[in-house]
């Protein structure tokens, strides 16, 4: 079991590096860049990813609603990547914001990132809100026959099972930890990355996944191709951690341009306190950009208030898989409460 933790600390320290390097040569842009929806000429632009998928729906909302303009602030979309360019994107100056789960943060920061979260993104709804409102769901065939992720145990006995997802990403921590509840073994898991939750639904009916691992706004998407729902994120028990993400900038940036980083905190909790309050508007215009029905999107925080303690299970987790020596990264290594005074 250490060498096994060994040599997982390796591998993951190696795809930081590897990470860092090859944010030197990827470009941010997929063909021409894509302004906001404001045309006024005197906007402060901020550039980010073009997000297609399901976080978009904070970025949607404050744009098409015109929290980024009230602001002054004019993002500009610079063009669709994988998650795995995302972050050299911000670091090399491509972009400069972008939102990642803690754990994403941490194995950066461990190797060095200069990047820092300065507000939340989304957690995960409490029980008084409908379910389509959940970080993740699983979802599997119904000829299988599981019902639970519990059911897993004894599924295919002897054999690996497939699911989605990449290292450190909300994927393997949620999923991870539902199966230690469970009593359902990690290593049973290959895990296999696809650029979208679409394909991940496709494969999944054809056979190739035994487990999706799903986000909205695509549960609609699963239940249409006839998967079966058989756990999702509240059954971590994690509570709001369990949706948990962070809106991150490079380090320079921030201290060059801190009213510009304020004016990005205040628009964007406006609009995710905006979205939460108008389910319906939100579902309709996250559907109108990604062109994918949609039933329900992401929950968000409605204050900019970083929790130090919906961080740490994240941090754990990365410990006890040995991706991290223990208290190697802390919660306040990750973020800056400079902006939590712009919490509504």
């Amino acid at each position: 079991m250490a060498g096994e933790k060994k040599n997982f600390k390796l591998i993951a320290a190696g795809a930081v590096v590897l990470l860092l390097l090859a944010g030197i040569g990827i470009g941010a842009q997929k063909g021409k860049l894509q302004l906001s929806s404001s045309d006024r000429a005197d906007l402060i632009e901020v550039k980010a990813p073009t997000y297609k998928i399901c976080a978009s729906t904070n970025w949607v909302v404050a744009d098409k609603k015109g929290f980024f303009e009230k602001e002054g602030i004019k993002i500009v979309y610079t063009g669709e990547l994988i998650s795995t360019q995302i972050l050299p994107s911000v670091l090399n100056g491509n972009n400069d914001v972008a939102t990642a789960q803690p754990n994403l943060l941490a194995i950066a920061k461990s190797g060095g990132a200069k990047v820092t979260a300065v507000a939340r993104n989304q957690v995960e709804p409490g029980p008084d809100v409908d379910p389509i409102f959940r970080h993740m769901r699983w979802y599997v065939k119904p000829e299988t026959g599981v019902k639970s992720i519990a059911d897993l145990k004894n599924y295919k006995a002897g054999e690996k099972l497939k699911t989605n997802g990449t290292v450190n990403s909300c994927n393997q921590f949620l999923f991870n930890t539902l199966l230690d509840k469970y009593g359902v073994a990690r290593d049973r898991f290959e895990w296999v990355t696809f650029t979208n939750d679409i394909a991940v639904i496709q494969s999944t009916s054809q056979g190739i996944l035994d487990v999706a691992q799903v986000h909205p706004p695509y549960y609609k998407s699963a239940e249409d191709a006839g998967l079966i729902l058989i756990d999702d994120s509240t059954d971590t028990d994690l509570g709001e951690a369990a949706g948990a993400s962070l809106y991150y900038f490079r380090d320079d940036y921030i201290k060059e341009h801190p009213d510009t980083v304020k004016r990005f905190v205040r628009a964007v909790i406006a609009a995710q306190k905006w979205s939460n309050e108008n389910p319906d508007e939100s579902i309709k215009l996250t559907a109108d950009w990604i062109n994918v029905p949609v039933t329900g999107v992401h929950y968000f925080a409605t204050t900019s208030e970083i929790k130090e303690s919906d961080i740490t299970p994240w941090l754990k987790d990365l410990e006890n898989s040995g991706a991290l020596q223990p208290g190697q990264i802390k919660a306040s290594d990750l973020i800056t409460h400079e902006f939590d005074k712009e919490a509504i």
